[in-house]
């Protein structure tokens, strides 16, 4: 028998989505508001950005941690950055979907300070 644990490329979303336990998977669900999403995705979002999800707990981001480091990725805490300021959840989740929004229409988002690539 061969273990594909490793073997997770974002074109099969929907099997690697299968080795995520149902609980957060239905998490993330809500998250990216749609059925499937890759893992590059999750990844993309980040530890905060998954600590605050609705659903996802401090067990489930251990387990969306274990998915995304056998599919090649890495999901690590943030180092608390000095003079860092925090939005409160209803903005964060505001400016997220706004982000979605965005991007479901073409546009390409980024962090202040960020370099474009290309």
């Amino acid at each position: 028998m061969v273990d594909d644990s490793s073997d997770c490329p974002d074109g099969a979303a929907a099997g690697a989505m299968n080795r995520l336990p149902t609980l957060q998977r239905n998490a993330l669900r809500k998250v990216f508001d749609r059925p499937e999403f890759a893992p590059a995705e999750v990844a993309a979002l980040g530890y905060r950005r998954l600590q605050q999800a609705e659903g996802i707990g401090q067990k489930g981001l251990q387990a969306i941690g274990a998915w995304l480091q056998s599919c090649g990725y890495e999901l690590k805490p943030p180092e608390a950055a000095a003079g860092e300021q925090q939005l409160p959840g209803r903005t964060r989740r505001n400016i997220e979907q706004a982000v979605r929004l965005l991007r479901t229409h073409g546009y390409s988002i980024q962090q202040a300070g960020e370099d474009v690539g290309g």
